[in-house]
């Protein structure tokens, strides 16, 4: 299960690019909170420990703000052009008992027989789970054991068990990972190319 972490929020007074950017360089980020019902409320969130939370892969957040304190998701995270610094966050308040939609990754465990003992290579597919789940269940990754794929094999999303009280959204047909063989093609070494003709003898 995911970790919840805190984070304090102020009410958002200015809007434009200006002061958008003003915030920026005093180390705060622009925010949105909202809910299905309810009136959107601006907000501005500090970018070191938003940041933080990032990294840790936290997606409910404890978030304090002027109107109280509400449980939220992370719904979207916008970067600069360059993916370096935070530009904007959306918040969305969350119950307990409401069934979310997000993705998380999928990581693979172990080495495959099919690589160690007969020179295959494993290629995944699949990096990212698009997951139903409550708050309090969502997992922070879902791994998968892969050591007993052989070459040839293929695992499947209906292979992949999901943590309890969480559902895969996936077609369950479609492939993760499979051990295949590479082979290199081998490059004909390309023709001589005829020089000019010789000039005849005089």
């Amino acid at each position: 299960m995911a970790e919840t972490f805190s984070l304090k929020a102020e009410e958002r007074k200015e809007f434009g690019t200006r002061p958008s950017r003003r915030f920026r360089v005093a180390g705060k980020v622009p925010a949105v909170l909202s809910h299905k019902t309810e009136k959107p409320v601006n907000l501005l969130v500090g970018a070191r420990e938003l940041l933080k939370i990032i990294e840790k892969r936290a997606r409910i957040i404890d978030l304090a703000h002027p109107a109280g304190k509400d449980k939220v998701f992370i719904k979207e995270v916008q970067w600069d052009h360059l993916g370096e610094r935070l530009v904007h966050v959306d918040f969305t308040k969350v119950a307990r008992d409401e069934v979310l939609t997000l993705e998380v990754p999928l990581e693979l465990k172990g080495k495959p027989v099919g690589v160690s003992e007969e020179g295959g290579v494993l290629d995944q597919y699949v990096k990212i789970l698009k997951i139903q789940c409550l708050p309090d269940a969502i997992p922070e990754k879902i791994e998968v054991e892969v050591t007993h794929l052989k070459k040839d094999e293929q695992l499947h999303v209906k292979d992949v068990k999901a943590p309890a009280g969480v559902k895969i959204l996936q077609d369950p047909e479609l492939t993760v990972a499979a051990v295949t063989e590479h082979k290199v093609e081998e490059v004909a070494p390309a023709a001589a190319t005829p020089g000019p003709a010789e000039p005849d003898g005089v």
